[in-house]
């Protein structure tokens, strides 16, 4: 991931930030935002809710990446007693919904994107669009 987007990301999801997450190639930011910003609303507390609101780290995350997604894994931070069934359920959906969108996803430009295997030879494989799949113009 591009340092001036990660460091950005980092600034503004500070507590849901991990470092694991600038290995994610540039075109899977998006749903990593998405993700986070999915995230960071299980995490804010309104006054409602505790005196001051503000965000409460429900979980920790880190990002695993491979040639054909990411995944998402989030650890609890909380007691179990304070996880509500919407709140965990909205959390394993967002995780889910990341992993969906990263194999769905260009990882070079963010437009949607395909499988691309390493067949007949070919070096390279991943989520490309037609434009970025390494070797297309070559297999042309």
């Amino acid at each position: 991931m591009n340092k001036d987007i990660a460091d950005r990301l980092h600034a503004e999801y500070e507590y849901l930030w991990h470092d694991s997450m600038t290995a994610l190639p540039d075109g899977w930011v998006e749903p990593l935002v998405v993700m986070l910003e999915k995230m960071y609303r299980l995490s804010t507390v309104g006054p409602s809710n505790f005196m001051a609101p503000g965000v409460i780290t429900w979980c920790q995350l880190r990002v695993e990446v491979s040639m054909s997604s990411a995944l998402a894994f989030a650890s609890p931070m909380m007691p179990s007693g304070k996880w509500h069934p919407e709140r965990t359920l909205a959390c394993i959906e967002a995780l889910a919904e990341f992993h969906g969108q990263t194999q769905e996803t260009c990882s070079v430009c963010g437009a949607d994107g395909y499988l691309r295997m390493r067949i007949l030879g070919g070096d390279t494989e991943g989520i490309y669009c037609d434009e970025h799949t390494p070797g297309a113009t070559n297999e042309a």
